[in-house]
């Protein structure tokens, strides 16, 4: 008995080691696991959040990028919680932005500066989406011999989408470099099928198509493509620079103005979402804009959900047509900036006071700093 006891002992001896071993390296999981939830738990408190207006849906691919973020989490892997406030159209977002509903507005360019920067609250562009416009300028059949050029549209009925949008300014554009006055043509105002259906048939000679109108005329063969601004080397040989039509866009503080001699002081200016969260904003984007523009198509239909997908053929053929467009770095240089202003001033005249050149519109230095820091191409979402 004596001796069974001494055994035992002497066993218990030789696995204390192996014991303590074990119970340190439970400890040590214990401890590595604490870290781990104190470090989320920290991560998530100090995560910047945004709230963003978005005025297209994700069936329209200057919008894609955004909700496609959003649904593949990149903006939480760039660091950054966006809460999308999707609205019925890019005046809303703009209007949302103006009222300080929304951080950010996706919206058009157009729409920012008439709905936001005229109205005393100066902008800034955080991401450009878009390097040219989803319109063309598309002659029928019916008159592809007699007109070459644009002046040849003089004393002709041209179509129109309506007063004010894109393609409307665009063609007042290209009227103007031909010297043509807009009182010479007999301007139209229709929606897109209505447009599409009287150029096929002839009863329009010309009209500017939005997608996806334009790519089906064109790819039916009913129609010719006068002038595609589709094609971002075509409206960067137009206009002199690319064109940016969607854009997300924030508000711009401005330093408070001196207080007069003995008067009280100005009141400081509203807090404005941090640089570093429209940084990881702008990561996140541009990350997911690259890939849209580079990926197989097929690829990223299986990648996305099936709520941003939906009809699989459509959602190809219009990824398809609008790829090309992207900014896929989301810059937007002082040229296409030159070039995307002197079009939107041909629309509804700007108050005498609103002053707004390209420089007014640039991101904050961190902004485009994270943008370069993703070299290229820059990680998948």
């Amino acid at each position: 008995m004596v001796r069974t006891r001494l055994l035992l002992a002497a066993a218990a001896r030789r696995d204390e080691p192996a014991r303590r071993r074990r119970a340190a390296t439970r400890l040590g999981r214990t401890i590595i696991g604490l870290l781990l939830l104190a470090s989320l738990a920290g991560r998530s408190a100090d995560a910047a959040a945004l709230t963003v207006a978005i005025g297209g849906p994700a069936e329209d691919p200057a919008y894609l990028p955004v909700h496609a973020a959003a649904a593949l989490e990149t903006f939480r892997a760039e660091g950054v919680e966006v809460t999308l406030r999707r609205v019925k159209h890019a005046t809303a977002a703009a209007t949302a932005l103006r009222q300080r509903e929304a951080d950010l507005a996706v919206t058009a360019l157009d729409q920012a500066i008439q709905g936001v920067a005229a109205r005393d609250v100066p902008i800034r562009l955080v991401v450009a989406h878009t390097r040219a416009p989803a319109v063309a300028l598309v002659v029928s059949p019916a008159v592809r011999d007699a007109v070459h050029g644009v002046a040849d549209l003089r004393g002709r009925t041209v179509g129109i989408p309506g007063p004010g949008t894109t393609g409307h300014l665009l063609l007042l554009a290209l009227l103007r470099q031909a010297r043509v006055e807009p009182w010479q043509l007999d301007l139209r105002s229709l929606g897109g099928a209505a447009l599409a259906g009287r150029v096929a048939s002839g009863e329009l000679p010309a009209a500017i198509l939005e997608e996806p109108w334009a790519s089906r005329i064109l790819e039916a063969g009913r129609g010719v493509a006068l002038v595609d601004f589709r094609r971002p080397e075509e409206t960067a040989r137009v206009l002199g620079g690319p064109f940016y039509e969607i854009v997300t866009v924030g508000r711009r503080v401005l330093p408070p103005p001196r207080p007069r001699r003995g008067g009280p002081a100005p009141p400081p200016p509203p807090e404005e979402p941090p640089d570093a969260a429209l940084a990881a904003f702008a990561r996140a984007v541009v990350r997911v804009q690259a890939w849209l523009a580079t990926a197989p198509v097929a690829a990223i239909a299986d990648r996305l959900p099936p709520d941003l997908v939906r009809d699989r053929a459509r959602f190809a053929a219009r990824l398809a047509a609008a790829r090309d467009a992207y900014a896929a770095d989301g810059d937007a240089t002082l040229a296409g900036l030159t070039a995307t202003l002197r079009v939107l001033r041909l629309g509804t005249p700007w108050p005498v006071s609103l002053k707004l050149g390209p420089d007014d519109l640039l991101p904050p230095p961190a902004v485009a700093a994270a943008r370069r820091d993703l070299g290229w191409p820059p990680p998948p979402p």
